[in-house]
């Protein structure tokens, strides 16, 4: 059963009377490529472009808009692991300020604009189309529609309602994806805006999502010696690194055993140049996701809050399987550590949960699913750099992020700017 007020019914209908706006909004946005640098493929550039339309749509709805550089230090400033030699150049962060009223709190409204790469996808990536009650393109449903989905209802909200009090601070931040670690999150964090509760507009299905859990990215070296494959005074980097992946995947066996929902994902295997060369390197790279329990661990032991008790347990088990073998135990592999992306969790009775959860009731009719998420968040940076409770909610369409079909449902969009916005209201009229 609805409870919502006058006040909120009409904050639907202005909602509703901007769903052509915002399907064209979030079309163009597709079409304004945004790919992480660093996605590994030829699609690869920046967000600027993209940013820029972005930043034209926040000042036309009325907002106080300033861009955030991204430093290069940024994950040595936040005391983070973060991926190494990151190029920030033309990839700002957009942030807009809308004021209601006088006093009351800040909420952040966060979400990324840069996507992954669009090489191999089956339709056109760039197209922005619309048919068949969906978006269809490269960002549509992760997560340039869940950018305009945020910020058609940040405008509904300043065009209906005027019993508020309260400003809201809407970031759209770089380097998400590909490794990014939110590093634009983070130059939001540095750059000293705080929030009294933060709503990252990310994810799928409108499901509410009130932590996530942490992942750590290692890349293990082996090195053997390099030479012609017809002569014997040879080392296969190959044949090594199977030995150290069997360590790797003894580990993976363990923690399934202790934590069924979390994953140890053997990812990349680089090695060898022609058959008839020897190769004298070869690497793996891994994601090993872990639980906040694990992290809290690491805290208690005088480590960092992160990943530090399963670093431990990777570098043992590459330890293990490398003493076994002869020149392995002479030519001990090198693990490097890419990122640790630590979890968080906002508890289940925190009053921004049970808002947002009713906001979205009220909408849908219905109560949103409300989970922990296995997968990594950077809403972890609002709470552990910005002191703030934090929910994830998103629009996406389930299992289509980063899909060769990537696609919005426009429905589903709608429902979920009408569903912020009324979070918002309760959230700046309490």
């Amino acid at each position: 059963m609805s409870h919502l007020s006058d006040a909120e019914q009409r904050l639907i209908d202005e909602v509703e009377a901007r769903r052509d706006e915002q399907v064209r909004r979030t079309a163009a946005l597709v079409r304004a490529p945004s790919v992480n640098p660093y996605a590994g493929d030829e699609t690869a550039a920046d967000e600027y472009e993209a940013q820029m339309l972005f930043r034209s749509y926040l000042e036309a709805a009325g907002g106080s808009v300033r861009l955030i550089d991204v430093p290069p230090d940024v994950y040595e400033r936040s005391d983070i692991i973060g991926p190494r030699g990151r190029d920030f150049t033309r990839r700002p962060c957009v942030v807009a300020e809308f004021a209601f009223g006088s006093g009351g709190p800040t909420i952040i409204v966060n979400t990324h604009m840069d996507t992954v790469g669009a090489a191999g996808m089956t339709i056109e990536p760039f197209s922005g189309e619309v048919r068949d009650g969906a978006i269809w393109g490269r960002g549509s449903s992760d997560s340039k529609g869940n950018l305009v989905m945020g910020l058609t209802a940040v405008e509904a909200l300043a065009a209906v309602a005027d019993d508020l009090n309260g400003r809201i601070i809407f970031e759209s931040v770089v380097d998400e994806e590909c490794n990014g670690s939110g590093a634009g999150t983070l130059a939001c964090r540095l750059a000293g805006n705080r929030g009294d509760a933060a709503l990252v507009i990310d994810g799928a299905g409108l499901i509410l999502e009130r932590g996530c859990g942490g992942v750590l990215t290692a890349e293990i070296t082996v090195t053997g010696k390099s030479g012609h494959a017809a002569y014997g005074d040879t080392v296969n980097a190959i044949e090594k690194a199977f030995i150290v992946a069997g360590g790797i995947e003894r580990l993976k066996a363990r923690r399934a055993a202790e934590h069924p929902d979390l994953r140890l994902n053997l990812g990349v295997f680089r090695a060898g140049s022609m058959a008839a060369v020897v190769p004298g390197e070869a690497t793996m790279a891994m994601n090993i996701s872990y639980a906040l329990s694990e992290a809290r661990a690491a805290e208690a032991s005088g480590r960092p809050y992160g990943a530090g008790l399963v670093m431990d347990a990777l570098e043992a088990a590459v330890k293990e399987a490398a003493d076994a073998d002869d020149w392995l135990r002479a030519h001990p592999p090198a693990v490097t550590w890419v990122k640790d992306l630590y979890p968080f969790e906002t508890a289940a009775d925190d009053p921004l949960v049970g808002i947002v959860a009713s906001a979205a009731a009220d909408v849908m009719g219905r109560p949103p699913e409300v989970e922990v998420t296995p997968a990594w968040l950077d809403a972890a940076h609002m709470t552990v750099q910005g002191g703030m409770p934090v929910v994830g909610f998103g629009c996406g369409a389930v299992g289509t992020a980063h899909s060769a079909d990537e696609h919005l449902d426009i429905d589903t969009a709608v429902a979920g700017a009408k569903s912020v916005a009324i979070a918002l209201y309760r959230l700046l009229s309490g």
